[in-house]
């Protein structure tokens, strides 16, 4: 019997990672030969495919952005060469796999194995309970599967299990027992650090995560413990990245300040911890800063902090034209995923998990730092109704009104933890895993609150802190049981409270998963991975479009065309761009926008595309120009696709013939307007 239930972790592990798997390869038969289920997987698979031709990526990719290319130094592929790689490994084994196969389940693999080395730390630490109800949540979220299944090719998956192995890994190395396993966890924490630094720029959130750890182990401890393995873990990536991405040392665009809040903060809590320890063993006055150590290590971190909100000030309009969350510009208001979400958005996507995760977290407040924890519940609460009751909020208090309560509840979290830490004197259990969590289910909280796009990343403490919040439930039920008078004495001591609590456990899940009231996320997972992103171009004028490119034009072709279209247009249709999805310039979208989609004047038309190299246009139905689709055109554009009825077609292509008058211009080279 003892030999079965060790096996009953692993069967469990097996079923949920079977199931995580099989719901998000439901859409697969409705995916064209060829296609992804988004506009960035086209990106990916672009540049997995150039690594497979050429083990490497040029310095610039002069398939798009052109005339100039698209700088790579700017860029992080390492997505894009796990995948190359990935691939090499397989064919030995099972040449008949291709590239495009692998990257179209690439997003479930990747999904799958963090959710496994996720549900094994669980079980070590809270048990095989705990952890199957976050695996079976983590399977079901329809929020959780849209950007997992097969064909969203994207790096997401790939980043959200690099950031589960980092921040696991660390956790691990810290209450490791021999100084050989907390050497070799740390070291794997780092390197892992350092794939997904040159995998994403957000994956400094994840990092934030880690740090916050580490500082909460500054703030709570008297004495300065792991040193020498933090400097080593630091060193695994800091200087790593530097030298091998050119974005880490001098950033542009979406990068430019990637040393800075990827780099620096490891930096600068490595700096402060080895001032302490010299202030405290060194110092001359050591005797007299050894008692004061918590007061030292509060007033490094806040003279830290004021230093880091001093950065961001000066250099607040970067950060604007930037950072999404800070800004959004005339063209990231066109990204859909950009948006912010209403109420109804979160319940769709997490049923009623977003609401209980939350309850979750002022619970575990309460219950871990008391008084204290019960004033931190109280920002928590405002955070969540201000995040998840956003529209609610807004109609009673405005919009600016909404904004300052928000903010004024993450400055009071910071602040209370902040206390916290400095007060503590007794670590309860399991205390960094809750830290971590509730970072985690901050930080991306507060990004997702502003832009849909980020969702992804927080149902994992949803789940986490649902789960808790179970948890508790079923022990206070069980203990009630256990002291109930009107139960006799022999019978409390037969009462199986481990199947009690695992009965109590089924019928809350059962009920958040599929009852209607709760949400009944549940139902809607199959939907998720199948309605929930389609096929793109799909069956459409537009995939037919991109065929008759790939076998009637030569690949030195160069296709201007709206920037949604340009990584399609590159695998698709073998061709080159100008523009595409990567906003890599933004300012060429705008002058696309201005001087060719939306023209009114030929001519101007003709100097953007001649300066850009363009031998061909695309233009569909969806952007309808004034002077392209409707009205006279300049016998320079000559109609090429399709030949049958082609002023009515949804897709038209026109090859550009350049009268002798028309000469390129530098201002449609601009990268950024005229002051």
């Amino acid at each position: 019997m003892k030999h079965l239930q060790k096996w009953i972790p692993w069967v469990l592990l097996g079923v949920i990672l079977l199931a995580a798997f099989w719901i998000r390869v439901q859409g697969v038969a409705t995916i064209p030969e060829g296609q992804f289920t988004g506009n960035d997987p086209y990106l990916y698979y672009w540049q997995a495919h150039i690594v497979s031709e050429n083990g490497g990526m040029p310095a610039r990719d002069m398939h798009r952005w052109l005339p100039l290319g698209r700088d790579l130094g700017q860029s992080l592929q390492a997505y894009s060469y796990a995948l190359a790689y990935t691939h090499k490994a397989i064919v030995p084994l099972f040449p008949s796999v291709s590239l495009y196969q692998v990257t179209l389940f690439a997003p479930v693999v990747c999904f799958v194995l963090g959710l496994g080395v996720l549900c094994l730390f669980l079980y070590r630490s809270f048990g095989i309970l705990f952890s199957t109800i976050v695996g079976i949540l983590l399977t079901t979220l329809p929020g959780v599967i849209e950007r997992s299944t097969a064909g969203f090719s994207d790096r997401d998956s790939w980043c959200l299990m690099l950031g589960i192995l980092a921040i696991t890994t660390y956790l691990v190395s810290l209450h490791a027992q021999h100084l050989r396993n907390r050497l070799v966890w740390t070291l794997v924490s780092g390197f892992t650090v350092f794939l997904g630094g040159i995998s994403w720029e957000g994956f400094g959130v994840f990092l934030l995560g880690i740090l916050c750890v580490v500082l909460w182990r500054f703030l709570t401890t008297e004495k300065e413990e792991g040193l020498g393995l933090y400097f080593l873990w630091v060193c695994t990536f800091v200087p790593t990245l530097y030298l091998v991405s050119p974005a880490y040392r001098s950033g542009q665009g979406f990068a430019t300040h990637l040393f800075a809040y990827v780099l620096m903060p490891p930096l600068v809590l490595l700096g402060i911890r080895t001032l302490r320890y010299l202030f405290i063993t060194s110092s001359p006055l050591a005797d007299k800063f050894c008692p004061h150590a918590r007061n030292l290590s509060l007033g490094l971190t806040l003279a830290s902090l004021a230093l880091a909100l001093g950065y961001i000030w000066v250099q607040f309009d970067t950060f604007a034209s930037t950072t999404v969350p800070l800004h959004q510009n005339q063209l990231m208001q066109t990204v859909g995923e950009l948006n912010a979400p209403d109420y109804r958005y979160w319940v769709f996507r997490y049923g009623s998990l977003f609401f209980f995760g939350s309850l979750g977290l002022m619970s575990v407040s309460i219950r871990l730092w008391k008084n204290s924890g019960t004033v931190l519940a109280v920002f928590i609460f405002f955070f969540m109704f201000t995040t998840f009751f956003r529209g609610r909020i807004e109609t009673l208090l405005g919009t600016t009104g909404c904004h300052i309560l928000f903010f004024t509840s993450l400055g009071g979290i910071s602040v209370v933890l902040l206390f916290i830490a400095w007060r503590q004197r007794e670590a309860p259990k399991h205390e960094l895993i809750y830290i971590v969590m509730a970072v985690w289910f901050l930080l991306w909280v507060a990004l997702s609150r502003d832009a849909k796009r980020y969702d992804f990343f927080i149902g994992l403490p949803i789940a986490f802190f649902t789960t808790e919040l179970i948890r508790r439930v079923g022990l206070s039920v069980t203990e009630k049981l256990k002291n109930a008078q009107f139960l006799s004495a022999d019978f409390r001591e037969r009462l199986p409270l481990r199947v009690i609590r695992c009965g109590i456990a089924v019928i809350i899940v059962s009920t958040l998963m599929y009852w209607t009231p709760a949400g009944e996320h549940a139902k809607r997972a199959t939907f998720a991975a199948t309605g929930m992103r389609r096929a793109t171009p799909g069956n459409t004028p537009v995939a037919k479009a991109f065929e008759w490119m790939k076998v009637e034009l030569p690949d030195t072709t160069v296709v201007a065309a709206s920037w949604n279209y340009g990584s399609q247009l590159n695998v698709l249709g073998g061709v080159k761009t100008v523009i595409d999805q990567d906003h890599y310039i933004q300012y060429w979208i705008h002058l696309y926008n201005e001087h060719v989609r939306d023209a009114t004047d030929v001519r101007e038309a003709l100097e953007f595309l001649k300066t850009h190299g363009a031998t061909h246009l695309m233009l569909t139905q969806r952007q309808p120009p004034e002077v392209f689709l409707q009205g006279e055109l300049s016998d320079a554009f000559v109609p090429v696709y399709p030949m049958d009825d082609f002023t009515e077609a949804d897709v038209k292509v026109w090859q550009i013939h350049y009268p002798p008058d028309i000469q390129s211009n530098p201002k449609y080279l601009a990268t950024e307007p005229d002051e």
